[in-house]
């Protein structure tokens, strides 16, 4: 229940965890949580995993009570100035007293359903190279939305793992994932990505993240013109709306479909500028003045 400092990302695996536990075992289980200003949402995440062994608050400079609230709720509270995604992340987990580890984000909740699910896994027989999967669902304006991510990508949002055998990929930016040597299995349940966000919010953090996406586009190599900028918002629109069935949403699915469009559209128009106007045109061109 105390706060203290982190300053190791080392540790020590169980003796006892073997390659496979054969036996119906039920193993501790540490849920590991970032936060930063998330006195809004906290205790509510908190009290989703209230039934976990362990809950581990890494917090990177709170101006609000988050570390005070997830103290008093009884979670192991630890401060950390930001080191990114994947590194705080790493960071958590190696804060954990045991081995095996579900990540949380503070905004997120724990559907009984996926609770049980989790607990499920932990009191039976399972192979420590097996990474669970999860189905995260965010809300638009009071509304439940589809999950919209591809196939590949909804099979590897891993958050339920061995820190022994799996770990976050240190080399991805954004939008992380676990590198686990096994299967990824999924989970039956929900989790709730409830943050009450309005309009402002998505176009600010899409516009956030759309910088991010770029630069690690433009540093693979990739690059746009303008069948890229044209073409990719109308598609990704689709796929939101049509495909993932977000028309079923009413008016909060259209709108949010659109802002997916618009992230898609911004990315690559921020793609297109890093190549073509790597610095500010400050000073008109001199044809611009005849």
């Amino acid at each position: 229940m105390s706060l203290v400092h982190a300053d190791t990302d080392t540790f020590t695996c169980s003796q006892t965890t073997s390659q496979t536990n054969s036996q119906a075992t039920k193993l501790p289980l540490s849920v590991v949580i970032l936060t930063k200003n998330e006195e809004a949402f906290i205790e509510r995440c908190l009290a989703s995993v209230s039934w976990a062994d362990e809950q581990i608050v890494l917090d990177s400079g709170s101006s609000d009570r988050t570390r005070e609230i997830a103290a008093a709720l009884g979670a192991n509270v630890h401060e950390q100035a930001w080191l990114g995604w994947s590194a705080q992340r790493s960071k958590a987990i190696s804060l954990a007293q045991h081995d095996w580890v579900f990540v949380l984000e503070a905004d997120e909740v724990v559907t009984p359903e996926l609770a049980a699910a989790i607990q499920t896994v932990m009191c039976q027989p399972r192979h420590n190279e097996d990474g669970y999967a999860i189905d995260r669902r965010n809300d638009f304006h009071g509304v439940l939305l589809p999950n919209v991510k591809r196939r590949s990508k909804l099979i590897n949002c891993v958050r339920l793992f061995n820190r022994c055998y799996s770990a976050y990929d240190a080399t991805m930016v954004v939008h992380e994932e676990v590198c686990f040597p096994g299967k990824a299995i999924p989970l039956s349940g929900i989790l709730l990505h409830w943050r009450g966000w309005k309009i402002d919010d998505q176009i600010s953090a899409l516009n956030r993240y759309a910088t991010i996406e770029a630069e690690v586009l433009y540093n693979q190599g990739h690059r746009a013109n303008s069948l890229s900028i044209i073409l990719r918002p109308i598609l990704r629109f689709l796929w939101c709306y049509i495909a993932k069935g977000c028309f079923r949403k009413g008016i909060q699915g259209l709108n949010y479909s659109m802002i997916r469009a618009i992230s898609e559209y911004v990315r690559y128009a921020k793609l297109w500028e890093m190549e073509h106007i790597p610095q500010p045109i400050i000073h008109p061109p001199e044809q611009a003045n005849g």
